[in-house]
């Protein structure tokens, strides 16, 4: 069997704004976050044993792990498409997916595309989580959430929303244009709070300097190391 060796992608073959490799983006941390859950419940099966893991459940730890880890290598070479090192990696990791199911390696174009097809129908897959998934999801990837609140904080309305796997969400900073950091926006003329889904930095924000005598910030002559209490 020939073993392809997969090289960097062509400047017109790169990601472009017109046909995005995947869209939405995915957000590497979470990647991490699903990568990490998947490498420990595949590790752990494995010590326990059939008998509490059903074989089902560990090929599909393993094979998700792979996935995941492939799809982060194919982002990053996204991200510097003059890297061939990076596009060589992001193709060895999607050939060792195509290893797992079975299947020939293809050249590097051809398996990193591939690899987004995959990707996706594991998007839209009944199942992308594990059933113990500590999000409480089942194994749906997704769960009911509140999104808006009354001004005592009651909830109104819940939706269903992507399962984190038990993780909150990223906070927003400050220059937040929809929350200012609080992760809410309100609603004034119905008295209301809901979530703030998207993080959009204002570029005209500027920092309120913190007076001199915040016992949380160094002072002006500059004692870093001073304990504030």
């Amino acid at each position: 069997m020939a073993i392809a060796i997969p090289t960097a992608a062509s400047a017109d073959e790169a990601d472009s704004p017109v046909h995005p490799a995947y869209d939405p983006t995915p957000c590497i941390p979470r990647l991490l976050t699903e990568l990490v859950q998947e490498e420990f419940w595949t590790r752990y099966a494995a010590i326990r044993g059939d008998d509490t893991f059903a074989p089902d459940y560990t090929t599909d730890r393993k094979r998700t792990a792979l996935l995941l880890r492939a799809v982060i290598a194919d982002l990053v070479a996204l991200a510097a498409p003059d890297n061939a090192h990076q596009a060589a990696d992001a193709a060895a990791a999607a050939n060792a997916l195509r290893r797992a199911d079975w299947q020939m390696t293809l050249p590097a174009r051809a398996a990193r595309d591939w690899l987004r097809g995959q990707y996706q129908r594991h998007l839209e897959d009944n199942d992308p989580h594990p059933p113990n998934c500590p999000g409480g999801c089942g194994g749906s990837g997704v769960v009911v959430e509140p999104v808006i609140w009354q001004n005592d904080g009651a909830p109104v309305l819940e939706e269903p929303m992507a399962c984190q796997r038990g993780e909150k969400d990223d906070p927003h900073a400050a220059d937040c244009t929809g929350c200012h950091g609080t992760g809410k926006t309100y609603d004034a003329e119905f008295s209301e709070y809901s979530v703030c889904d998207r993080y959009s930095p204002d570029p005209a924000y500027e920092p309120v300097p913190a007076h001199h005598d915040d016992p949380w910030v160094s002072s002006a002559t500059g004692h870093f190391d001073e304990s504030p209490f």
